[in-house]
């Protein structure tokens, strides 16, 4: 799959040690005109070497594989190649493997349960630098062991997120938080600009997955 570098779009590898979690990637990735997968590997030892050899910019990763597991494989990609951004998938949601996978230097970290957009929304996020954590993870893991957290939002910044997040227009906001829908305007543009959004359906799905909204459009910061 890999090919010519594009600049325009952010090259995935997908690292796992099961086909078909690999071709469900695949297709969930494919679906994004700004994405490409530029290879996918079965165990860690391939994904250190794909990195070498195909410099991806974001790396999906399972944690429990053979050969190399996905912790060791992180922490050889990251000094490999420390511009790459390694966002584990996995089923595992203890403290232990979280803590562990950040700790070898890890950008992000999912379940295998997250939903297409959210993916999509999540490797978007780890490329422009966020520190990827779905709401679960977050509500009962110590914000003090995270190496990164979401941008801060201002307190009207939170209200209307929490309104956009529900499906609600700029003049629905602007009544229900008595300003006009310009101001709303701005608000949006700036949640965009903080989230790296560029419309309000990735907005919606990025601040899930940062843990800035719950599932029922409740803040969480």
């Amino acid at each position: 799959m890999a090919g010519r570098p594009d600049p325009g779009r952010i090259r995935v590898l997908v690292v796992d040690d099961d086909l078909m979690v690999r071709e469900t990637l695949i297709e969930y990735l494919a679906s994004a005109d700004d994405l490409e997968v530029v290879g996918t590997c079965s165990d860690g030892a391939e994904a250190v070497e794909a990195v070498r050899a195909d410099a991806p910019d974001v790396v999906l990763m399972d944690l429990r594989m053979p050969e190399l597991n996905g912790v060791a494989a992180t922490k050889a990609i990251v000094e490999l190649a420390p511009a790459v951004r390694v966002v584990a998938l996995t089923t595992f949601d203890d403290d232990e493997s979280i803590a562990t996978f950040f700790s070898a230097g890890g950008a992000g970290y999912l379940l295998k349960n997250t939903r297409a957009v959210a993916l999509v929304e999540a490797v978007r996020a780890a490329h422009s630098g966020l520190s990827v954590v779905p709401p679960n993870l977050v509500s009962r893991w110590s914000p003090a062991r995270a190496l990164a957290t979401p941008p801060r939002l201002l307190p009207r910044e939170r209200e209307v997120l929490m309104l956009l997040s529900r499906g609600q227009t700029n003049p629905e906001i602007a009544k229900q938080l008595f300003v006009s829908a310009s101001t709303v305007k701005v608000h949006v543009a700036s949640l965009m600009r903080k989230l790296g959004a560029d419309n309000r359906t990735s907005l919606a799905a990025r601040a899930h997955v940062l843990g800035l909204i719950t599932s029922k459009g409740d803040e969480t910061l």
